[in-house]
């Protein structure tokens, strides 16, 4: 049987959009040969529509969406994601097989996640009873709603057991083809140490959903198809990774991060399951998709970032680069007393090697006169933290003013003017940053990348990035002799622990022995050393997180939605 596997982008509250889309790409499919043809998990509301899902407004436009797509079905099955309300108030997560005009059959999501990113049960309640196989093309086909195939305790790395296992229950009601259609978020797995290898280390959603999908498929000895979304929204990035695996763990599917139809045939042989994917390369693939996303359904086609002339700002700025027409995007110099030549040259050569805007402004005049205000209040006063924190919030002012200056619509071209965020998790893990300072923005692309990645996604952008600048140490120059590594920890340590506290989670009492597997000798002893103090900061700085912009997730563990940390539990 030949499926289509729309691996579709959908826009979260817009049915009449989404429906419009899933309305081509099925002519197409069915254009092609489809005898089946499959759409993601809530494909006509968009994972996930969050609290939009509780108005009347949307749940009526959601229903008569629905009922259109039915409605359009020939003889080829559609069979796509919607919801429909339950007694409760809350709703039903749905699949509808919709086949000449008429919804055949309704399938409901049986097992609702409620960790990390999720909070399913929210909105939703989980289906009272199993749903019923569906006989096609000589086919009894078991269908299934994203984290009903995790419910399995053998292959599954979901963090929570179920009372229920759908997919072993229908394959025990005799299901010769298994069918799920998932809104799954894609991530890197915990950071490591180049050529370090850690038991307890959590792998990447690739090397998860391989291991659960060819597992089931050859645990139980049928074909296996898998639909999944493609696109980013908000903190949420979707890599797509459709495919069907036949009981010889051999795979057919699509390219990551894109949106396409895959086409999948259960009686053609399949190959090996592709390799994992560089990790950088994957990052700037993803990445890349998570601005253009974020910045296009919030209506913004202008960027202002601070380029330092360090490499989170420079990366930062090589991605919009890429994402944008490099003429909307403006990098801003914005040098004080304490910054040297090379901060100043270094920005303009990076964007003038991008191609971007270029601005230099004077943050010495905004820091001097705050700084004067505070000598009147305080006479005696000295240099101190405060001055510093002052210079990045002057930058800061100077950055948010450009993006209602007039002047800056001009030059780029537009009105919809956003600042990036150029912070990097390392920092913000240890409240590295000076609120309403270096942490404004409109989002934060680098904001659960530790600075391991980014200096790895540096390399992977290649010529984007000046030379000097992934030499150079950072600093943020905010006194005489200052570099971050000198006031915060070295990042190699720094990262190593973050990695395993952080985004593998391991318990504090053993982290001193986990440590021993990712560092030797004086990395080993400095880390020991400086892991209470890391430690303490990660717990006393949460306050400063919550008002960050928020962050693609892209590890295991992210700031944000999936790590709720109670701000007086230090």
């Amino acid at each position: 049987m030949r499926i289509a596997l729309l691996q579709l982008n959908q826009k979260l509250g817009d049915p009449a959009a989404n429906g419009a889309r899933i309305e081509q790409a099925y002519a197409k499919a069915v254009a092609g040969g489809a005898e089946l043809v499959v759409t993601p998990e809530l494909a006509v509301v968009g994972y996930l529509a969050e609290d939009r899902m509780w108005e009347a407004g949307l749940r009526t436009r959601v229903a008569n969406e629905s009922a259109r797509l039915a409605d359009l079905s020939g003889s080829v099955p559609l069979v796509f994601g919607t919801f429909a309300p339950a007694p409760s108030g809350r709703l039903f997560n749905e699949l509808w097989w919709c086949q000449d005009g008429k919804v055949r059959q309704v399938i409901q999501k049986r097992t609702l996640p409620s960790y990390d990113v999720f909070e399913e049960h929210r909105w939703f309640e989980p289906s009272p009873e199993p749903p019923k196989l569906i006989e096609h093309s000589g086919y009894r086909i078991g269908v299934s709603i994203c984290e009903d195939l995790w419910a399995d305790r053998e292959f599954s790395s979901a963090a929570v057991h179920y009372s229920c296992d759908p997919i072993a229950e229908l394959v025990k009601s005799g299901a010769t083809l298994l069918l799920n259609a998932s809104a799954s978020p894609t991530m890197l797995g915990s950071w490591l140490p180049s050529g370090k290898f850690a038991p307890w280390a959590v792998p990447s959603k690739e090397l998860q959903r391989k291991k659960l999908i060819q597992g089931l498929a050859k645990k139980y000895g049928v074909p296996l198809v898998y639909a999944d979304r493609v696109g980013a929204d908000s903190w949420l990035l979707f890599d797509g990774g459709s495919c069907l695996v036949q009981p010889d763990g051999s795979w057919q599917g699509g390219q990551r991060f894109t949106e396409a139809i895959v086409w999948v045939d259960t009686d053609a042989a399949g190959s090996s399951w592709p390799p994992y994917p560089d990790e950088s390369a994957w990052l700037r693939d993803g990445l890349r998709l998570g601005m253009r996303e974020n910045l296009a359904k919030q209506g913004l086609e202008a960027v202002v970032i601070g380029l330092s002339g360090g490499i989170d700002s420079s990366v930062v700025a090589a991605i919009a680069a890429e994402v944008l027409d490099p003429a909307h995007v403006l990098g801003v110099a914005l040098p004080t007393a304490y910054s040297s030549g090379e901060s100043l040259s270094l920005a303009k050569d990076q964007a003038a090697r991008l191609g971007i805007k270029f601005l230099c402004m004077d943050a010495d005049a905004p820091f001097a006169g705050a700084a004067a205000a505070m000598k009147t209040a305080f006479p005696a006063r000295a240099f101190s933290v405060t001055d510093e924190n002052l210079q990045s919030r002057a930058r800061a002012m100077l950055l948010m003013a450009l993006t209602s200056e007039p002047a800056v619509h001009q030059l780029l071209g537009s009105s919809r003017v956003a600042v990036l965020n150029t912070g990097n998790k390392s920092e913000a893990a240890t409240g590295y940053f000076t609120l309403y300072g270096d942490g404004i923005g409109a989002f934060s692309i680098l904001g659960d990348c530790l600075k391991a990645r980014v200096y790895g996604l540096a390399h992977a952008l290649g010529e984007a990035i000046t030379p000097g600048i992934l030499t150079r140490v950072p600093t943020a120059e905010l006194r005489p002799g200052q570099t971050d590594e000198g006031s915060l920890a070295p990042y190699a340590i720094l990262d190593a622990i973050l990695g395993t506290a952080l985004e593998a989670q391991r318990p504090e009492e053993g982290l001193a022995d986990d440590l021993a597997l990712l560092l030797e000798g004086e990395g080993l002893e400095s880390a020991r050393a400086i892991l209470p103090r890391i430690l303490n900061l990660l717990r006393r700085t949460e306050f400063k997180r919550r008002q960050l912009p928020f962050n693609l997730k892209i590890s295991p563990k992210a700031f944000g939605q999936g790590r709720r940390i109670p701000l007086t539990a230090l």
